[in-house]
């Protein structure tokens, strides 16, 4: 397999679309034409984990953290210009999945909740997609044809399954003006004529050709057809919200989060003593969605860099929530090992030992 094969699957099933704007995802450094040997997964790539590929003989390295996030204006042998010096000089390529496996369904923060063994899981908040809604009116003769070029445009695709249409008997009638030419009638005549309205929908990035198909493969000079776009919820979103096998003191549950998540301490802000059933979980930092995490009911919410100021609000507003410090994605390393995994790729994948963890408790 080839970088630029790997990188299709990925946008395939991780689409690099569904990565925030500020974000640095997808093919970092490489070369899109080399072959893989081994892929490393990591949470951050560091010149230890650079280190540990080439000592494994792995030509490609995917991280969860992007090494490069803004413009670069040197590259020296000093700090992340250090790190990006061995990537080129031992030809690893570096792959930067974020934002965008975030909104995974099965992504960092289902990774978590798999550790702690939650079950239930659903997204904590769904992603909106716009979508686009066609209804059309075509003579039975040409209603397979219509189908097929509609299809071949790239409507009708519901999730992993393509062809989808609606279909109706109706009737329709038309009268030809002097400067028609009609397909069936006649110029100043009322024409009746057995139809089929048929429904679809596509992304309404596809409209133009959608719209180009529909008019080629139709017999009428002039089709009627209508559009209209509408939203649905997405299967990526933010976060996870998944439920404990049965209900637990907050207190008496952090040593086995601690334990579970391999993190040297946890936060609590509110009562040890309160009991949970329900929990929110967004790795990294979430505390940007604290209303929406509100509205969501959980008992309790789980994240990381939470400020003292923000420890207070928390407080104040009645929503227990533990800090389960940022390296609380370092699952992703086994997490994202599993998920390539399952893609059926030709080629290993092994997950860093390296600890990337800045901080040191004492």
């Amino acid at each position: 397999m080839k970088i630029n094969e790997l990188m299709q699957l990925i946008d395939r099933e991780i689409p690099l679309s569904k990565a925030d704007s500020w974000d640095n995802v997808g093919l970092l450094i490489g070369d899109k034409e080399s072959a893989i040997t081994t892929i490393m997964t990591t949470l951050d790539c560091t010149l230890e984990v650079v280190e540990e590929a080439v000592q494994q003989q792995c030509n490609t390295i995917i991280c969860h953290h992007p090494l490069i996030f803004s413009g670069i204006k040197n590259i020296t042998n000093q700090g992340y210009g250090a790190v990006i010096q061995q990537l080129i000089k031992n030809s690893i390529n570096l792959i930067a999945l974020h934002t965008n496996l975030d909104a995974h369904p099965q992504g960092v923060s289902a990774m978590i909740a798999d550790k702690l063994d939650l079950i239930n899981q659903d997204i904590l908040m769904p992603q909106l997609s716009a979508m686009a809604k066609l209804q059309l009116f075509v003579p039975e003769s040409h209603v397979m044809q219509v189908k097929a070029a509609l299809s071949e445009a790239g409507a009708g695709q519901i999730g992993d399954y393509s062809d989808c249409f609606f279909q109706l008997e109706g009737t329709g009638q038309f009268k030809p003006d002097a400067s028609a030419h009609p397909y069936t009638g006649e110029v100043g005549k009322l024409e009746i004529v057995d139809e089929i309205k048929l429904e679809c929908v596509f992304e309404p990035r596809l409209r133009r050709q959608v719209e180009a198909a529909l008019i080629a493969s139709h017999p009428y000079e002039e089709p009627a057809y209508d559009i209209y776009e509408f939203l649905v919820k997405d299967m990526f979103g933010t976060g996870i919200k998944a439920e404990l096998k049965q209900p637990v003191q907050i207190g008496n549950w952090l040593k086995e989060v601690k334990s579970k998540l391999k993190v040297d301490t946890v936060r609590l802000i509110g009562s040890p003593d309160q009991e949970i059933r329900t929990v929110g979980i967004i790795g990294g930092a979430g505390m940007d969605y604290v209303p929406a995490v509100r509205q969501s009911g959980v008992d309790v919410f789980l994240t990381g860099d939470i400020k003292y100021h923000e420890a207070h609000d928390l407080l104040m507003n009645g929503l227990p929530a533990v800090d389960i410090q940022h390296y609380a994605e370092s699952v992703v390393k086994e997490g994202l090992k599993s998920l390539l995994e399952s893609f059926d790729l030709d080629v290993p994948v092994i997950s860093s030992t390296v600890d990337t963890n800045p901080f040191k408790a004492y």
